[in-house]
């Protein structure tokens, strides 16, 4: 073999241990686990703002950054683009190179040697080679021009649904929010009650003690506190539940958010109940309406793809370069070919098998169409069972507001009854505790009406009906 043989062997073999693009590498575990420290996240802006919670609206903004569902429809946005990107593409020229150089040993008994006149003639050598191809398809009867529309409808409901999934992600943030602050507020309402059952329970045994009280009284006094110091630990594991919940959607570790969350802090502010709109509002507001619409623009661009399949095809064509089998001659015009012509491709018989396709893309459309249709009336039901719900909690919240300002004067009554020795100590705990076992309904109330309202934005796919727009919901990760 010649030293130049030999080299051209060896890049040979060398380029095709060569592997272009990354490497796997496994997630480390740094990558995939919450940060052991978290800076305060900026307040992010939108309709979580009506309650009025300064950390609510940290954690909503960190969940928005750093939700790996938001970071997942990004990817998908990005794929989506690519595709419609490589669909476009298709109606420029298409241009291509190519170079080769072949070592050839023509057959002397094949037919392009065995009728030449002449003996003898060169049957091994070496050929150069190199050129251009090139192509353009005319679009006649729109085929690339359906897959653009397609591609293009399908890029738009990859956004719609990342708009989606961002509601959807700071609507369960500002839930579990609310829930640690309502848990929280329970807890202590019932460790309250728990000392006051205690306190309760050491009088009637002084009582017992006194000859003024019977153990059956004691017994019920001590059982009444054993039940409020089991109510207490549900609370404290609901509480925990909620703020483990709330890591893998803000990415934070559970210490950070507890110190965002915990302290003194008042009840959480209930907003007014927002506005539903009209139901031709929701399709705009609602950003899996707009998505399961962009599908549904999708599914009907491909029947035209389909379609176009079966018409004829038109093509321009053309080469051209240089073919020599001497090197010193590569260059010369003699070696110089080129090709140029037009292509008519035109589908004759296919055994049914374009028909069927477009028969599939039909059957496809219609498909997202009822999907469609079905996501409307879901969204429509939504709407109405949450803005019933939060309608009945608001009465359920307001009656019982009110029977809590009647216990606290009844309270109040009681203190000064003791104040002035017309009642033991014992009359005050029991109003006190019927005050707060008042409250826990009243509380609980609250956080339901909370998650209630939640929903209701929710389902009207955040803000209000001035705020819709066609392109953008309301609270939608920025594009």
């Amino acid at each position: 073999m010649t030293p130049s043989r030999l080299a051209v062997s060896l890049s040979l073999v060398l380029l095709a241990g060569c592997a272009v693009g990354p490497d796997y590498q496994p997630p480390t575990p740094a990558q995939l686990l919450p940060a052991a420290t978290a800076e305060a996240e900026p307040e992010a802006a939108g309709w979580w703002q009506a309650f009025q919670d300064p950390a609510l609206n940290r954690l909503v903004g960190a969940a928005l950054r750093h939700s790996p569902d938001l970071a997942s429809a990004d990817a998908n946005i990005r794929q989506a683009r690519s595709a419609l990107e490589m669909n476009a593409g298709a109606q420029w020229p298409q241009l291509n190179a190519a170079g080769r150089v072949s070592r050839d040993q023509l057959s002397r008994r094949g037919e392009a040697l065995a009728n030449i006149p002449f003996a003898n003639p060169q049957t091994l050598f070496t050929d150069y080679r190199a050129g251009f191809d090139a192509s353009w398809e005319i679009d006649l009867f729109g085929h690339t021009a359906r897959g653009v529309e397609a591609g293009r409808a399908r890029l738009d409901a990859s956004r719609e649904q990342a708009a989606d999934a961002a509601l959807r992600v700071a609507a369960e943030t500002a839930r579990l929010t609310l829930d640690y602050r309502y848990w929280s507020l329970r807890a202590d309402n019932a460790a309250a009650q728990a000392g006051w059952r205690a306190e309760l329970a050491r009088l009637t045994r002084l009582q017992v003690q006194a000859g003024l009280a019977g153990a059956g009284e004691l017994e019920q006094a001590e059982a009444e506190r054993l039940r409020a110091d089991a109510q207490l630990q549900p609370l404290l594991a609901a509480r925990q539940t909620a703020l483990a919940a709330l890591s893998p959607l803000t990415a934070l570790p559970t210490t950070a958010l507890r110190a965002q969350l915990d302290g003194v802090a008042p009840e959480p502010r209930l907003p007014p109940t927002p506005a539903a709109g009209l139901p031709s509002e929701l399709l705009l507001r609602r950003p899996d309406l707009r998505a399961a619409e962009r599908q549904l623009a999708a599914a009907s661009a491909d029947i035209g793809v389909a379609t176009a399949e079966q018409y004829p095809r038109f093509s321009l064509l053309a080469s051209g370069g240089w073919d020599s089998v001497r090197p010193g001659d590569f260059a010369a015009q003699a070696s110089r070919y080129w090709s140029l012509g037009p292509q008519l491709s035109l589908p004759l018989f296919a055994g049914g098998r374009l028909q069927a396709q477009v028969r599939a893309r039909e059957a496809g459309y219609d498909a997202a169409l009822a999907q469609y249709r079905k996501a409307v009336l879901q969204a429509l039901a939504d709407v109405e069972t949450a803005l019933s719900r939060s309608q009945a909690g608001r009465a359920q919240e307001a009656r019982l507001s009110d029977g809590e300002t009647a216990l606290q004067r009844q309270l109040g009554f009681a203190r000064q009854r003791v104040a002035v020795g017309e009642a033991a100590q014992s009359h005050a705990l029991e109003a006190q505790l019927q005050l707060a076992a008042l409250r826990e309904q009243r509380l609980a109330a609250r956080q339901t009406l909370s998650a209630d309202l939640i929903a209701l934005y929710k389902a009207l796919g955040g803000g209000t009906p001035s705020d819709a727009s066609p392109s953008q919901a309301p609270g939608a990760m920025p594009r």
